[in-house]
């Protein structure tokens, strides 16, 4: 181990110069890179006491006696202190100015409603007494949970805790619980509302079609929009994109003509859009309210913004669009979100899709697997089949016999010869 006081020097016209205060150089393992401190003191042996207690403290500290003098200086600073750190370090990474609002908001409630004062308050049995005592939804306060955690990782990356005291604590589960289910548009409650919207159905237009948030599409200017291009296309910027990545969504060429057709002739690129009828969401509900769409449905599911982009994937699903391609324009990291959360099973028309399965009965109602109910045709796989089903439905309905419908020329006669030339032979002689 290294340790050792010492005053730094440098040559001044020729004289060597030495500084009047002390600095300590000190290593506690073998072949570490020593370290130097200032001492601030002219007294050696002053100088030499007080190295020898920040040699102790970092060994103490190595050895796990004691926390880091960064941990052990903010645990004993003022909470809201550290909250201002965290709200200017949030505003420093250019985050929205909602979600820095909202989650400070949250933190302070916590901080005051709790009697928070040090960081050595925050303990999770008295968050989790706090948390049993609100009233909001599951979601708002699974949303208070990832706010504090986010605070308390921060100070953990920081360096200024060793570890998140909420960490073990079970986030809550939203699964059924969520207070404004969205549903998607069918088609025909779409019609109606384009039809009654007048200027805003446009903005309604593009948020189905490129199914974006109500937020990414507001935020379009026209140097967004590639009309003239073989393959028009709007492009979603990092700074308006939830997952704060450009994301390139083709327009359908219809939608692109309208826009064209709505853009000014003279307008500065920086300019938005929607800016003259982008709808708020009051005017949704009234446009909901005159195209005769319940906003609310027999489920407790309501229509919103966000239905737009639930309706695109759904529709997506319908109609066969490629699940990579979808979870591509809905930008999601994780396709279980597209598939589950994005997709309306019920607007499916899933009968349909049952529909197409054989019908298969007990031994006691058919003679053969795949036998259908009455009335509902069964797969013929050739000409040989359906002349056999010919042949016994011309037998079934006479009561001579095949030949009493087997005048030249008539029906019967017809199928008797087709049935010769594939070989087949009529059960009745």
């Amino acid at each position: 181990m290294i340790e050792y006081v010492f005053r730094h020097s440098r040559k001044v016209g020729g004289k060597r110069v030495y500084s009047r205060v002390f600095s300590g150089r000190y290593a506690l393992a073998k072949g570490a890179r020593p370290t130097t401190v200032c001492l601030n003191t002219p007294d050696r042996e002053i100088a030499r006491k007080r190295l020898r207690e920040v040699v102790l403290e970092k060994q103490r500290e190595q050895e796990g006696i004691i926390a880091p003098k960064a941990v052990r200086v903010a645990a004993a600073a003022a909470l809201s202190g550290l909250l201002a750190e965290y709200e200017a370090d949030l505003r420093g990474r250019g985050l929205a100015e909602k979600h820095v609002h909202d989650t400070m908001t949250r933190l302070h409630r916590m901080d005051k409603e709790n009697g928070w004062r040090t960081l050595g308050d925050v303990r999770p049995d008295t968050f989790v007494k706090w948390r049993a005592t609100l009233t909001c939804s599951a979601k708002t306060k699974k949303e208070y949970q990832i706010s504090v955690g986010a605070f308390l990782n921060w100070l953990v990356k920081t360096e200024r805790l060793l570890v998140n005291p909420l960490a073990k604590l079970d986030t809550v589960d939203v699964r059924g619980k969520q207070v404004r289910t969205a549903r998607a548009f069918s088609e025909q409650e779409l019609q109606r509302l384009f039809a009654i919207a007048g200027k805003r159905r446009l903005a309604y237009q593009m948020l189905l079609y490129t199914g974006q948030r109500k937020s990414e599409v507001r935020a379009l200017v026209w140097a967004d929009l590639h009309l003239d291009e073989a393959q028009p296309y709007v492009l979603f910027r990092e700074g308006t994109t939830k997952d704060k990545d450009k994301r390139a969504v083709p327009l359908r060429r219809e939608l692109a003509e309208e826009l064209r057709q709505t853009k000014p002739e003279c307008v500065l690129p920086t300019k938005r859009v929607f800016w003259f009828c982008w709808p708020t969401y009051d005017i949704l509900r009234g446009d909901l309210k005159r195209a005769g769409i319940e906003r609310k449905d027999a489920l407790g599911r309501v229509v919103h913004f966000h239905s737009f982009r639930k309706t695109w994937q759904t529709l997506g699903v319908r109609y066969g669009i490629n699940q990579r391609a979808a979870q591509e324009v809905l930008g999601h990291s994780d396709a279980n979100l597209t598939a589950k959360v994005y997709t309306d099973v019920p607007a499916l028309a899933l009968h349909d899709e049952i529909a197409k399965l054989p019908w298969i009965s007990d031994a006691d109602q058919s003679t053969h697997i795949g036998t259908q109910k009455p009335g509902i045709p069964s797969p013929i796989a050739s000409l040989a089949d359906i002349l056999r089903q010919l042949l016994v439905l011309s037998e079934a309905t006479g009561t001579e016999g095949i030949s009493h419908f087997s005048a030249p020329g008539g029906v019967s006669g017809q199928i008797l010869e087709m049935a010769a030339r594939a070989g087949i032979e009529p059960a009745t002689k």
